[in-house]
């Protein structure tokens, strides 16, 4: 039937495919190999999880999907993000945490322990978020999506910065069925809508000279926050899915936080396949940084210049005041209109 590890994860997809109708206990025993009893202790962890599920004696077991059954609130757990998940390696192994102090921070110690690629950290709440350069990341609970996820490529630590690209590229895929008009990334990976944050990606390594031991991805998504969610350091620079989408619904974090992972695997998989020069061609394709006035902030001050393009390993290319061309491998910027 699936080669999941934990039997609930299929027996939570097989219900999910029946569409609501009633499948027996003897059909999932058979369908499993495993005994009713066993059965039973399954559907109870499901149960636990959020789902609701219905038992009707001579019946068998069905999955009460939609408001009717959770109110707005659909189930954020592992079963429920696995039981949506379709591809072959990441997310397998999935660990999730009501609160954690950061996701990148417990990834970080399972890489250490030798946890394979494709383990993803997704915690409801993080204590202590970070983003970029060491600010904070808000991660209240029941809103965000807030999780890491463990790669092992076998490259040169200069091409991580690609990596970070490509996982914009995938977070990007994952959004594109919600048709937000204004949405793009800003380099080398916020995910803006009209020009607010909604995602940040944070991408942090472990290497030797020439050999990278691991790199994670460290992505936050502000899903179903309403405007007044955000502190007020950052209401006016901080979005969310739900206020750009139609008549601000809530959406399930589950299935989207599945589709990210699915769609990093894929994405991951050209990057190894395809090389950089693939990345850099779907990053300019949702880019909206290119051909923009940018303003340059690092540690040397702030400098106004034009982006004119990517090179392959993702370093930016900028034209200053002066015509002077020259490559950016990080740092701050803010976009401003020509």
């Amino acid at each position: 039937m699936s080669d999941w590890a934990d039997p609930s994860v299929n027996i939570l997809k097989y219900l999910k495919k029946a569409k609501a109708q009633f499948v027996s206990g003897e059909e999932l025993s058979e369908l499993f190999g495993m005994s009713r009893t066993a059965i039973w202790k399954r559907i109870d962890a499901i149960k636990e999880e959020g789902f609701n599920i219905e038992a009707v004696t001579k019946k068998g077991y069905r999955l009460i999907m939609g408001e009717k059954a959770y109110g707005k609130k659909a189930p954020y757990g592992r079963l429920a993000i696995q039981s949506e998940l379709t591809g072959s390696v990441f997310g397998r192994n999935l660990k999730f945490f009501q609160v954690t102090d950061s996701t990148n921070q417990v990834l970080k110690k399972m890489a250490a322990q030798n946890a394979p690629e494709g383990t993803v950290v997704i915690s409801d709440m993080q204590s202590a978020g970070r983003g970029r350069r060491g600010k904070a990341w808000s991660s209240s609970p029941g809103l965000g999506i807030w999780m890491s996820i463990l790669l092992r490529p076998n490259l040169h630590p200069s091409s991580v910065q690609t990596l970070t690209l490509a996982a914009s590229v995938a977070v990007m895929q994952a959004l594109e069925p919600f048709g937000i008009e204004g949405i793009g990334i800003k380099w080398p990976n916020d995910i803006l809508i009209k020009g607010k944050k909604v995602c940040g990606i944070l991408t942090e390594l472990s290497a030797e000279a020439e050999k990278v031991d691991w790199v994670i991805i460290g992505i936050g998504l502000n899903v179903n926050h309403s405007k007044s969610d955000f502190p007020d350091d950052i209401s006016s620079l901080a979005t969310s899915l739900k206020i750009n989408v139609k008549n601000e619904t809530l959406l399930d974090r589950s299935v989207i936080a599945a589709a990210i992972i699915d769609e990093m695997e894929k994405v991951y998989r050209c990057f190894i396949e395809k090389g950089s020069a693939w990345v850099v061609r779907e990053w300019k394709k949702y880019n909206i940084t290119l051909g923009k006035r940018i303003k340059i902030i690092n540690h040397q001050g702030e400098t106004n210049a034009e982006a004119i393009d990517i090179t392959e390993d993702g370093r930016l290319v900028v034209k200053d005041e002066n015509g002077k061309e020259y490559e950016l491998y990080s740092g701050e910027i803010s976009i401003r209109e020509a």
